[in-house]
């Protein structure tokens, strides 16, 4: 007997009454829960719609008019995600790298398809619409809160990985996926035996608490300095924190002569703390950052920090998503850029 071979059928898309029937409630309230209204939906019904529309990866047809019989990947689109919270982008480091990418898309003739953080993605209406196939053909990883403490975010990226496999990652080094990002240890050595050439041995940190402690810790050590806990306070890089962690430095009795600040806008801080105690910089205190924010040669003094090629690091993450897209065989290699010591005002002269 002749076997009769089905022809192949395009895979049905989950519809607005898959997502209705699932979650038990009727093809309105999904509207309501999808467009957040017009007419209120009880919490407990918002979750079990929520819900349905993870389980089963529902996303608008936005198309339909246009009566698509199969999905068609998007091409030269790329979506960017963001860790933290909108005040990230009011940071001038940041806005350099995304300058970069921005610049670098423009010239391959890519599209920014969209820029959002990780903690909107939670949300299933979003996640489904944006990180799909349909709407981005590759995805940037900027700043990501991927620590073993947020299960959450790594579920996420998870599921991210699953629908687009070329994805490259910057300032974090993440398993399976390519980064590009500067060696912050290294940034902190060249900084500290900077000021241990002039002649300092008590020298506070100020910052985060992530590599760059490390080679601060390190070049001391290898200095045959001791590390002294009381000398490190640790907080996030803004200026804010910057200022309120320099006054108990200088309260130490004797009080560091240098301080190393993990950036130059949490230097910005530091510095009118300074000021506000009466403490000259550098004839009473040395001061070196890390970064090379514009700013950072303009405001008196200047100061002396660790350049970070911040605008290459956008730059060659769209030079890897392209490499990957010509050749998807090949994984593509992470790339860890130089930094450079930009001397100027704040770190002073050799000490007597």
């Amino acid at each position: 007997m002749k076997k009769v071979h089905k022809q192949h059928q395009p895979q049905r898309s989950v519809t607005r009454e898959d997502v209705a029937n699932l979650a038990g409630v009727s093809t309105a309230v999904v509207s309501y829960v999808l467009n957040n209204g017009p007419r209120p939906v009880a919490a407990e019904t918002r979750a079990r719609v929520l819900k349905a529309i993870e389980e089963l990866g529902y996303r608008p047809n936005k198309y339909a008019q246009h009566l698509k019989t199969r999905n068609t990947p998007a091409t030269r689109q790329i979506g960017i995600v963001m860790g933290g919270k909108g005040e990230i982008l009011l940071r001038p480091y940041y806005a350099d790298i995304l300058y970069g990418i921005y610049d670098e898309a423009y010239r391959q003739e890519q599209r920014i398809r969209f820029l959002h953080f990780f903690e909107e993605l939670h949300d299933p209406r979003i996640f489904n619409e944006l990180v799909h196939p349909e709407e981005i053909s590759a995805l940037i990883l900027l700043a990501p809160d991927l620590s073993p403490a947020n299960p959450k975010n790594q579920a996420l990226l998870e599921r991210m990985l699953e629908r687009i496999t070329n994805v490259v990652c910057l300032e974090q080094t993440i398993a399976r996926v390519p980064a590009v990002i500067f060696d912050r240890a290294d940034a902190a050595r060249k900084a500290v035996n900077h000021l241990i050439s002039l002649g300092h041995q008590r020298i506070g940190y100020i910052g985060n608490t992530d590599e760059r402690l490390e080679g601060y810790r390190q070049t001391l050590f290898q200095h045959g300095l001791s590390y002294d806990e009381q000398l490190v306070k640790k907080t996030a890089n803004f200026p804010e924190q910057g200022y309120e962690q320099t006054f108990p430095l200088f309260r130490l009795m004797p009080p560091p002569t240098a301080l190393l600040a993990t950036s130059d806008e949490t230097a910005f801080g530091v510095l009118k703390a300074l000021h506000e105690q009466g403490l000259n910089v550098p004839n009473d205190v040395a001061l070196v950052s890390i970064d090379d924010i514009e700013l950072a040669a303009y405001i008196q003094p200047a100061l002396t920090t660790v350049r970070v090629p911040r605008r290459q690091m956008g730059i060659y993450a769209l030079h890897i998503l392209a490499m990957h897209k010509a050749h998807p065989d090949i994984q593509p290699a992470s790339i860890v850029l130089p930094t450079e010591l930009i001397v100027r005002q704040s770190c002073g002269t050799q000490r007597e």
